[in-house]
């Protein structure tokens, strides 16, 4: 290991440590702080969020890759490495995360705070189930090291926390062997049944190396089922940034990639988010053969929405952006419910591996309500990604009514996006005791805001009260810049 990389990380985080501790002296009652990264945030774009008017905690500098142990097949890096770089480095020696996040520009802190799947997480479960260690900076300015059993509970909860119970510096977490390219097979099922049972037996076997779903309609369901390979036993390499993946996969039966190419496969159109841009022109052929790279890849398009809302959403609603995680036996009620509300497409799908926790006796992951989960001995959940439905009924809320669905079918649904949970339905799904404890602890003056407060949001700041006054929106996106 590095020396002097530790020492100058150490550095870094002592900088944070003090900008933390004098917030902590000096802050006033309601008066907030979010960090400031390098890398665009994933959640869902908000442009109307709160935090926009927090004060800043500057984390900027933590993005280098501390060390790369080819015989532990572990990693140490810092908590805003992005997953391309990370990848990028660590096939150099035949390795990668075991849950890379499907997006570039995501951060592995990000990842533990919100949640990562991929395509490997019916083997490994999230990008949190890899990791050994995490430092943490507290809402306090204190410096913690994390890990199963020293300062277990805060390491738990750490998952699924977005940013609420501390600041992420440091991570150790694990890494699998992989080859230079990807086979990708895609086997279409007529039935949701039949597409549920073959997922069943992928697992139970472990005869693939990485699964995920496509599914365009009732009747056609893609499993894309993933290999590595040697370079030279790929016949062709794909490619997807002008050409657009998700389609692909409706035609093919067979497909190759680089392995870095296939991580991030869904990257160029944010999954196929870039259809809801400006009218879907973004997936016209020309159009992205002459502004590509100034548009595409999920930076440029988070960033686009983000800042210029008015491309994106014509008022109502909000689209509904979200992960659902279903227990394999739900599944298919899930599914057939799905089609007589929503009948939307496609729909990404992630077979995903629950692991089962020993944590002071807690079933799953500890940060979720144990009654809710008590009923279920599945330990593989399938989600559904559902990006882009756009609300269009009336005085009927689509993401209150998968709340009321998923909790009903003993699931949960990502925080990445809008959230319209009551919150005694909320702190029925996740672990409010543990969680309360945790951030007494590590955040006494809730500078970081509370979980409930910050992922459902109800009043807006001034700077965004102004998309409600009735003016065209072209005329103050201006304010979305810093």
């Amino acid at each position: 290991m590095s020396e002097e990389k530790l020492a100058i990380h150490k550095r870094k985080v002592e900088a944070i440590s003090e900008m933390v501790r004098n917030a902590y002296d000096n802050a006033k009652p309601g008066e907030y702080f979010s960090l400031r990264k390098v890398s665009v945030s994933h959640m869902a774009p908000q442009p109307d969020h709160p935090k926009y008017s927090d004060k800043p905690i500057d984390v900027k500098s933590l993005t280098d890759i501390i060390e790369i142990n080819l015989d532990t097949k572990t990693c140490i890096a810092e908590a805003g490495v992005t997953f391309d770089k990370l990848v990028r480095e660590t096939l150099k020696y035949g390795l990668v995360p075991q849950c890379v996040s499907a997006l570039k520009g995501i951060t592995i802190g990000g990842a533990v705070a919100g949640c990562s799947v991929e395509s490997m997480s019916f083997k490994y479960g999230g990008f949190f189930d890899s990791c050994e260690e995490i430092e943490i900076v507290t809402g306090t300015g204190d410096i913690m090291l994390c890990t199963k059993t020293d300062n277990h509970e805060i390491f738990e909860m750490l998952h699924g926390s977005f940013g609420t119970i501390a600041i992420i510096t440091l991570l150790k977490f694990k890494l699998v062997s992989a080859k230079q390219c990807v086979r990708i097979d895609y086997v279409q099922y007529d039935t949701f049944n039949e597409y549920l049972e073959a997922i069943k037996q992928h697992y139970e076997k472990q005869d693939i190396e990485m699964m995920d779903g496509l599914i365009f309609s009732k009747n056609k369901n893609i499993l894309c089922v993933a290999s590595f390979i040697d370079g030279e036993e790929a016949p062709y390499k794909s490619k997807y940034f002008y050409d657009i993946y998700y389609k692909s996969a409706m035609k093919k039966k067979q497909d190759f990639l680089s392995t870095i190419d296939y991580f991030f496969r869904y990257d160029a159109d944010c999954h196929w988010s870039i259809r809801n841009v400006a009218g879907g022109i973004f997936e016209n052929k020309l159009v992205r053969w002459l502004t590509g790279p100034l548009i595409l890849g999920s930076t440029n398009i988070l960033k686009i929405t983000e800042r210029l809302p008015f491309l994106t959403k014509k008022g109502g609603d909000p689209d509904v952006i979200v992960d659902v995680f279903i227990p394999i036996t739900h599944a298919e009620e899930f599914f057939n419910w799905y089609l007589e509300l929503f009948d939307y497409f496609p729909v990404w799908i992630v077979p995903y591996r629950m692991p089962k926790n020993k944590l002071d006796r807690h079933k799953f992951y500890p940060w979720l309500n144990q009654d809710m989960i008590a009923p279920i001995d599945d330990e593989l959940f399938i989600d559904f990604a559902i990006y882009g439905f756009e609300q269009k009924r009336k005085g009927f809320n689509f993401y209150k009514a998968l709340e009321e669905k998923v909790h009903e079918l003993r699931g949960m649904k990502t925080l990445i996006t809008h959230n319209f949970y009551e919150e005694n339905l909320f702190w029925k799904v996740y672990n409010k005791k543990l969680y309360d404890k945790v951030k007494e602890r590590t955040d006494p003056k809730n500078l970081f805001r509370q979980l409930y407060e910050k992922t459902n949001y109800k009043k807006k700041t001034e700077k965004t009260k102004r998309l409600k006054v009735g003016i065209p929106r072209s005329l103050y996106f201006y304010k979305y810049f810093p």
